[in-house]
This record gives C-alpha cells, sequence and structure tokens, in this order.
C-alpha cells in the first residue's frame, strides 16, 4: 500500500511543480530548465530520504527479530509484538516459543516424576527381597521353628506381587491400554462386594462398614471401579482406630452420582490432602501400604469420567468417588 502510494505521489508532485514552473516563466530557456532542473533534483532528494527511512525501518525490524531469535535461545521474551512487516512472523514465533516452553517444562516434569518413581519401585522391591533374604538366613540358622519363617517369607512375596500387580494396573491405565467394559448395575452391591474382599482387614482390626442412602444405578466397568472401591475403603479401614467404623453413604442427583467413604482416623492436614493422590506418596512412611492405591483409584474413577473429592476434619476424612450424568470437564477438587 505504501508502494502504490509513493508510486503516485512523486510523479504527481513532479507534474504540478513542473506546471508552477511553466505558469511563471513559460519561455523555455536556460532559467526554465534549471528550474526544471532544481525540481528534479529536489523530488528525487526527497525520495531518497524517504527510501532510506524505510530501509532504516526495516533493518530495525530485521534486528528485533534476531533479538528475538536471541531471546528464543536465552529462553525469555522481552519484545512487544508490532504491527510491521514482521509482525505475523514476529507472532508465529513467541507462539512457537511458548509452544516450545511448555512441551519443555511438561518434558522436565514428567522427568523428574519418572526419576521419583523409579526410585520408589526400587525401594519398595529392594525392601521386599532384603526382608525375604533376612528371613532365608534366619531359617538357616534357626531350623526348628521353620513354618514361622515360612509364612512371614509367604507375606513378603504377597506383599511383593502385589506390588507388581498395582503397578501393571497403573502402566496399563497411563498406556491407555485398557478398554472400560460399561455395563450396569446397583451401586450397593459394589459395595458389599467391596466390603468381602476386605473382610480379613476389617476382622483384623474389628472395624465394620455402615452404608446407608438410597441405592442406584451405575453404568462403568464393575472389574475396574471394585478395584477404585477396594482401594479407598481399605485406606479408610487402615488409618481408622481399632473397633472403629467406617461409613459408606450413596448419593444421587440430577447431576451426578457419588459414592461417600468416611472414616474414623485423625483426618489429613490440609498440605497434604493435594499430594495424597501423589503416586507413591505416604503420609505416613511407616505404614505398611505402597502409596499407589489411591492414585490408581483416581486413574480408574477418572477413566470413567469422574473425580474424587475430598475432605478432613479431626474426626476423619472423607472420600467421594463422584460420577457424573452428563459429560464434564474433568477436574480435581479438593475441599
Amino acid at each position: 500500500m505504501a508502494k502504490a502510494l509513493q508510486a503516485f505521489i512523486f510523479p504527481t508532485a513532479w507534474f504540478f511543480g513542473t506546471c508552477a514552473v511553466l505558469y511563471f516563466n513559460p519561455r523555455l530557456d536556460w532559467i526554465t530548465i534549471l528550474w526544471l532542473l532544481v525540481l528534479s533534483i529536489i523530488i528525487g532528494f526527497a525520495h531518497y530520504l524517504l527510501h532510506k527511512r524505510e530501509e532504516r525501518k526495516l533493518l530495525e525490524d530485521i534486528d528485533q527479530l534476531i533479538d528475538l531469535l536471541h531471546c528464543l535461545e536465552e529462553q525469555e521474551v522481552r519484545l512487544p509484538l508490532k504491527d510491521d512487516i514482521f509482525g505475523v512472523l514476529r507472532d508465529e514465533i513467541c507462539k512457537s516459543l511458548v509452544s516450545q516452553r511448555h512441551i519443555r517444562d511438561e518434558a522436565v516434569r514428567a522427568k523428574e516424576q519418572l526419576k521419583r518413581n523409579m526410585e520408589d519401585i526400587t525401594h519398595q522391591i529392594k525392601t521386599a527381597l532384603t526382608a525375604v533374604l533376612l528371613l532365608l538366613d534366619l531359617l538357616e540358622a534357626d531350623p526348628d521353628h521353620p513354618m514361622e519363617y515360612q509364612e512371614r517369607l509367604r507375606q513378603e512375596v504377597e506383599r511383593l506381587y502385589e506390588f507388581s500387580d498395582l503397578l501393571l494396573k497403573l502402566s496399563s491405565l497411563d498406556a491407555g491400554a485398557v478398554d472400560l467394559n460399561k455395563a450396569f448395575f446397583m451401586a450397593k452391591e459394589l459395595v458389599i462386594e467391596a466390603e468381602m474382599s476386605l473382610e480379613y482387614l476389617m476382622r483384623q482390626k474389628s472395624i465394620s462398614i455402615e452404608v446407608s442412602g438410597d441405592d442406584f444405578t451405575i453404568e462403568a466397568d464393575r472389574v475396574w471401579l471394585l478395584q477404585a472401591l477396594i482401594n479407598v475403603v481399605k485406606n479408610a479401614v487402615e488409618v481408622s482406630p481399632q473397633g472403629s467404623k467406617v461409613y459408606i453413604s450413596l448419593q444421587q442427583n440430577a447431576v451426578f452420582q457419588s459414592i461417600k467413604v468416611r472414616d474414623s482416623g485423625p483426618g489429613i492436614a490440609r498440605e497434604e490432602q493435594r499430594r495424597i493422590f501423589e503416586r507413591f506418596y505416604k503420609s505416613n512412611p511407616q505404614s505398611p501400604g505402597f502409596g499407589i492405591g489411591l492414585s490408581l483409584a483416581q486413574s480408574i474413577v477418572r477413566q470413567h469420567g469422574g473425580e474424587i473429592l475430598v475432605s478432613s476434619s479431626g474426626q476423619g476424612s472423607e472420600f467421594e468417588l463422584r460420577f457424573y450424568l452428563q459429560p464434564c470437564k474433568e477436574k480435581r477438587l479438593v475441599c
């Protein structure tokens, strides 16, 4: 547009200037020729200055573009976007920078998380194997009590097997290799099945489960959802004191269906509530679990388009498995 305007302005200026010279001096003599020469020089010089100005501005834009590329290498952006000849290119570079930085940060976080996970996995496996080796040494040193050591060996091997099974399920969910076989079933049936699976643990601690609320029909993968509910209920049983109760309530409204599990434990500090779904995180490092159960439960519930909400006080904690009747944006809330 600017080039077209210049192509119109300069010839027009020369034309009107020539007309003015001929008007005041209509004779074609040396004076007229001199004035026309001066006019041509003035217009040509003006064209030269305008061209140099545009060239200088172009060089400044190129320098800014080069600075922007340097900023890309230095991982910082300090140049504002401008509406110039390189505006679109600069905008695309900035978008590329933001995208690459986001990808890089995600990759760094994933690498750090992978490193922590591998350290935790190695620690869990080495702990179990160390216990097995120790028990084998004790068995050789004390052959008079083989049954006791064999039972403890079985417990450690079963613990290692449970750990590997949880890892396999988590990796399957992360890889998207799980096909949910959804079907309709009653929520209370699922609760009863989870209670039966944890009967041995509840008997050890003399803990009972109290179920309340109206039953409802839920559409989900029964096997995977049962695994999630077992993990949440097991966590509630483990933190509850001897001889107490775990309360499970069922609720349904026009928006969502929920299964609430409330324990009688000491509660969870607010800063810990944000970490309890992290893999291998345990608020009590001495607890017998692996720190995977709640993370696995959250992954399963999210696969069903739901979420797990947490609330806690000094009288215990409540975990709510919430499933929305209409698809909604996935989110995680901590009350």
